[in-house]
């Protein structure tokens, strides 16, 4: 009896030390995370104090790059703080009629001018007008973290999306001709600070969570996601939302 009850205290301690390793495996990931950017602040600050003989022009290259650093840790941050909120469930995803057609417009209007820089052209087909029940904050963030991670990896060619519904549901694509994604990495992009390869993680941009926050998006959505990739060739985001939310 003894050892009954032994083993089935035991097996209920395993989901617990689970979700303490993820616990203590996501601080540290996020302790390195912010410690890089953070050290090249702290090295281009002491060279500003030790050679304030420099030219303008040294010193502003150097104010250039503690200003990348600071937004890129801003954003990390944000997006720490955004999970962090999820996990506790205190973010919660509002229900009520909006545009989607609207929202992706004005997604794909944000981020032409930033494709024009790399000779990127954005290419839209989406219906209109498409009216769903949702968080328009929510999927608005959704479609910026779609689109900023599409750009990042597309060095030429185009982004393309496309939003089509049907009687109950409405299908998103977003596809890009960027470097495409290993097969062997294509299980894991949704994980917290995976970022693949070294042709998709050697920019050093962004903080490795986007792609885990718009997972969770989707799903808060009752939505699903697929992802086609081909190295060289470019990547495809498949999304499916509900038009009307489950009450």
């Amino acid at each position: 009896m003894l050892c009954l009850r032994v083993f089935l205290a035991e097996r209920a301690l395993v989901p617990i030390q689970r979700s303490w390793n993820k616990q203590q495996q996501f601080v540290a990931d996020a302790s390195h995370e912010l410690r890089t950017p953070l050290s090249i602040l702290l090295v281009n600050l002491e060279r500003l104090f030790r050679h304030p003989d420099h030219t303008i022009e040294q010193e502003s290259q150097k104010i250039s790059v503690m200003i990348r650093e600071t937004r890129r840790m801003n954003k990390l941050v944000s997006d720490l703080l955004t999970l962090a909120r999820t996990d506790s469930n205190q973010l919660q995803i509002l229900s009520e009629p909006v545009r989607l057609d609207e929202i992706l417009n004005r997604v794909a209007d944000q981020f032409r001018e930033l494709a024009k820089l790399k000779n990127i052209t954005i290419e839209t087909s989406i219906a209109s007008p498409i009216l769903m029940d949702g968080d328009e904050q929510r999927l608005h963030q959704l479609f910026v973290i779609l689109l900023d991670n599409a750009l990042k990896y597309t060095h030429e060619g185009s982004i393309k999306i496309s939003c089509h519904p049907s009687s109950s549901f409405v299908y998103i694509t977003v596809e890009d001709t960027g470097v495409g994604i290993a097969k062997e990495d294509l299980p894991h992009i949704f994980d917290r600070f995976y970022r693949g390869d070294k042709t998709r993680s050697r920019t050093g941009e962004g903080t490795g969570l986007g792609l885990s926050i718009a997972e969770w998006i989707i799903k808060a959505h009752h939505g699903k996601v697929r992802v086609e990739s081909q190295i060289g060739v470019g990547t495809v985001f498949h999304i499916t939302l509900p038009l009307k939310r489950k009450r």
